[in-house]
């Protein structure tokens, strides 16, 4: 099975890099939603294959790792705007990368989202970055895990984009769902 490829990377960093991007025209941010999105897309059926038993949950941990290993490369787009805007979403693949991880690792939290919110925040304010991070990730698992995320005001910081990723989660799991439904009707 393939997974995310590093072909499949380096064509969305191909349209990224002939897109126009105006930091007075949000519309034209949105290939960076698609991207994360297409990852996102891509961790959920990763996780429909093991659950198929198309694979198994030790090769999709290993695909799941081989694909984040595109994201640690460095990037250079020859405009300051989209190497900014690059960095921030390769934070929010990373929460999703991590929040599969414990999903297939069946590592859930017991605490609520609001528990684990507040936490991840106050983790960031006190510089452990690393903690904020795995805590983030332990409520994209229990997204990936059916739970509903509850919608935050969230201050700025590292951790909101963190959650844009689990909340791109949310999104496409709902979109899934809704697909589903409509194509069994």
């Amino acid at each position: 099975m393939e997974f995310y490829t590093q072909e499949r990377f380096k064509n969305w960093i191909s349209i990224i890099e002939k897109v126009e991007v105006r930091a007075d025209d949000p519309k034209s941010f949105e290939v960076f939603d698609h991207f994360v999105e297409d990852f996102a897309i891509a961790c959920l059926k990763l996780i429909d294959a093991v659950k198929n038993r198309e694979i198994t949950k030790k090769k999709a941990l290993e695909l799941l790792e081989s694909a984040k290993m595109n994201f640690l490369t460095s990037v250079d787009f020859g405009d300051e705007l989209k190497n900014e805007i690059y960095e921030f979403i390769k934070e929010s693949i990373k929460a999703i990368a991590q929040s599969t991880y414990y999903y297939l690792q069946g590592k859930f939290s017991k605490k609520n989202f609001e528990q684990l919110l507040k936490e991840a925040i106050e983790k960031e304010r006190k510089g452990d970055l690393a903690s904020a991070f795995e805590t983030v990730a332990k409520m994209g698992a229990k997204v990936l895990k059916g739970e509903e995320l509850p919608e935050f005001d969230v201050p700025d910081g590292i951790v909101a984009n963190w959650l844009d990723g689990v909340e791109t989660l949310a999104v496409v799991m709902k979109i899934a769902k809704i697909d589903q439904h409509l194509s069994s009707s």
